[in-house]
């Protein structure tokens, strides 16, 4: 009897999970015959232009402005709220949030939502920039972990219990955590341990769950909020299918008020919400809802043949579950595929850039050792297999090459924190070479994007090794991130704020 019901409570859930609220009244009001007089000023498309051509003009008919039949993202009270509900239920929380501009704002908002001027963060060190940005804008002291370093495949994973529990011994007064899970490579640590470890001492757990919107629907994977995260950030474009710069900011509340939650995000976030993207937001929550487990079990042993198909006979190596376990005693999320290219003597950049150029194959990022492409839910056999035979075809070209091995394929050393990131953004600057800065503090960002993770942050002291990983990225993909707008300078704290 006890299964029935609990089948019958799925199966209700299920038919609740079908619907989409706001998307379903954002489509009747953009069919209506409407004559706006009201913002945007392309006025349902009316005009001809190449964006009607090319969008069409039911998407600019649906661009349309808050109104009462269509609710508002700051105080959501019919559609919206019950698309937030909703998207709470699919996740397993107390509070869901519409974000518009990306996981970006929520990690700010959990920050600002959690921490005080002056009160300490526990954070990794291989977090994302906006996690850095938080940290100036709410004056929050931080205290960064080590990642734990994979010098084999030249990447960092999720931090560990041990540095959790040293870094919570050490700092009493700490008041949140913050944890990317999972990493940007697929690791995922011990969260559920790491929690209680926190919980026991009055700490708030904040997760930057960026790349893991799927994993409430991945059979054999456990999401933030199930190992016991007091606020979650997705990013449901990246791998739940949304619009690009739509996301969720997932709460449950015995530790973080909704109300005040609410009240920081609307100081962050846009009040012209864009309706696209929330509609998108609706859509992409039922489809993983409604189909996101299947899909997943149907693409598991395609990707799982995929791998045995690439490292057949070659030498590629693909990360796996068992090699994230056994050398870092953390769990992995198969839907990232990275694979250590090297061995055919070439560089991940390198791989990248002719994957694209000449398969037409693009991929999420590159190292110096390897590859990431990211699987989502709407992969297919075939897909995949495009990858997979660019791969077996580039080795054959390559095969007489030697492996390429580099000292500076990790970018996850802690810097020495001269001053609060706050206190550095406040203080009197100037711009330098950033071959002579050398033992400055640094008042500027280096930020490797993709994943968005700096090298040196407001209030560090530029190391040698700093400004020997700036060049080689710079020179290897020229992806660096700088706010100075002189090329190879950098921003630093003038002599006398030190």
């Amino acid at each position: 009897m006890q299964g029935l019901q609990n089948w019958e409570a799925k199966e209700e859930t299920l038919v609740a999970q079908d619907r989409m609220p706001l998307f379903e009244a954002l489509v009747n009001y953009a069919k209506q015959d409407v004559t706006p007089f009201d913002v945007p000023g392309h006025k349902m498309g009316l005009q001809e232009n190449p964006l009607k051509w090319v969008l069409g003009e039911m998407t600019l008919r649906m661009d349309v402005n808050s109104m009462s039949e269509l609710d508002l993202l700051s105080h959501p009270e019919s559609v919206i709220k019950e698309a937030q509900q909703l998207a709470a239920q699919a996740f397993n929380v107390d509070y869901a949030y519409f974000l518009v501009n990306g996981t970006t704002v929520g990690i700010l908002a959990m920050i600002l939502a959690t921490c005080k001027p002056g009160d300490t963060l526990i954070v990794p060190r291989n977090c994302h920039k906006s996690v850095m940005n938080g940290i100036i804008l709410s004056g929050a002291k931080p205290v960064f972990i080590q990642p734990e370093v994979d010098q084999h495949f030249g990447i960092a994973h999720g931090i560990s219990v041990e540095n959790v529990k040293v870094a919570l011994a050490e700092n009493p007064q700490a008041k949140t955590l913050l944890v990317t899970y999972p990493t940007y490579f697929g690791s995922m640590n011990k969260l559920q341990e790491i929690c209680m470890l926190a919980h026991e001492q009055n700490v708030t757990v904040i997760v930057d769950s960026a790349h893991g919107a799927h994993l409430t629907f991945l059979p054999d994977a456990k999401d933030a909020i199930r190992a016991g995260a007091d606020a979650v950030t997705i990013s449901m474009h990246k791998t739940g299918g949304s619009l690009t710069q739509s996301s969720l900011l997932l709460l449950q509340e015995q530790r973080i008020d909704s109300k005040h939650l609410q009240k920081v995000l609307n100081m962050l976030q846009t009040t012209s919400a864009n309706y696209l993207l929330m509609s998108s937001l609706d859509v992409a929550r039922r489809d993983l809802a409604v189909f996101g487990q299947q899909r997943y079990s149907k693409l598991k042993p395609i990707v799982y043949t995929a791998i045995e198909k690439i490292e057949n006979n070659s030498r590629y190596e693909v990360l796996k579950a068992e090699y994230v376990q056994q050398n870092f005693n953390q769990s992995y999320d198969w839907t990232k595929l990275v694979i250590r290219v090297n061995g055919i003597g070439l560089t991940g950049f390198e791989v990248y850039s002719i994957l694209k150029q000449q398969y037409g194959i693009q991929l999420e990022l590159a190292e110096g050792y390897v590859i990431m492409a990211v699987i989502s839910h709407v992969d297919t056999e075939e897909t995949i297999d495009k990858l997979v035979q660019a791969l077996k075809q580039l080795e054959l070209i390559h095969a007489n090459k030697d492996a390429i091995q580099s000292a500076h394929v990790t970018a996850n050393q802690i810097n020495v924190l001269a001053m609060t990131p706050q206190q550095a953004c406040n203080a009197e600057t100037e711009t330098i070479s950033i071959y002579n800065a050398v033992g400055r503090i640094s008042a500027d960002s280096l930020m490797i994007y993709p994943p968005g993770i700096p090298l040196i942050i407001p209030g560090e002291v530029i190391s040698e090794d700093v400004v020997e990983l700036y060049h080689f990225y710079f020179l290897n993909f020229g992806n660096v991130l700088i706010e100075a707008k002189e090329k190879n300078h950098i921003t630093v704290v003038r002599e006398t704020n030190k």
